[in-house]
């Protein structure tokens, strides 16, 4: 007989593998047929499940993007860590995190353009674990630099963090819409790692000691 420690945990277990059934089912979906024109009828039918099951886990399509992101999170929060430990100027930390953050819209520019829109509407959700954690990230490293003596002390860290992160999702969003043929728009094009660090370096020249 299972123990209720091991039922809990094959519950558990349970939940994450359709969680998951339906993430891939509904990503498979958005590369297809494009974000837009996929219908959760359509997600579910792929993954496999009843139509409430999708609703238990996402409370409605763009919530599958917010999910993209939180994954996506994690593999930079590792990253992270390792540069926090890691010996070299925080300089090179920061730009070097952000690039290979952008590198994910680079992999997939269509779907991207979805995921940063999601993105940006949750960011004005300050309770949003997504942002807490973005913010935290840059922040340690500042801080790092800070005391370092490679960033100015008297900086406030929380403005340097959103100036930081307002310069990166700009530039993210301007790329996104410049592969796409805005009017207007006179830098279409431009690689996205290598202007997203000629910006950062130009922000970080104004915390640099």
């Amino acid at each position: 007989m299972s123990t209720p420690a091991a039922e809990v945990s094959r519950r558990a277990r349970k939940k994450d593998e359709t969680r998951t059934r339906i993430f891939r089912a509904a990503v498979a979906l958005f590369r297809e047929k494009g974000f837009e024109a996929t219908t959760v009828d359509e997600i579910t039918e792929r993954a496999d499940v009843a139509k409430g099951t999708f609703f238990n886990y996402f409370p409605r399509k763009e919530s599958v993007l917010g999910y993209l992101s939180e994954l996506q999170l994690a593999e930079v929060e590792a990253l992270a860590e390792e540069m926090l430990a890691a010996q070299g100027p925080v300089r090179r930390k920061l730009i070097e995190l952000l690039q290979r953050t952008a590198r994910v819209y680079e992999e997939d520019p269509e779907l991207s353009r979805f995921v940063v829109q999601e993105s940006m509407k949750r960011a004005h959700t300050p309770s949003d674990d997504l942002h807490v954690h973005w913010h935290r990230l840059l922040a340690q490293l500042i801080r790092q630099g800070q005391e370092a003596g490679e960033f100015r002390r008297e900086a406030p860290v929380d403005r340097a963090v959103s100036v930081l992160g307002s310069v990166y999702m700009g530039t993210v969003f301007m790329w996104l819409c410049c592969r796409k043929g805005t009017s207007g728009c006179e830098e279409a094009g431009f690689p996205l790692r290598e202007e997203l660090a000629a910006r950062i370096s130009l922000v970080l020249d104004g915390l640099a000691a």
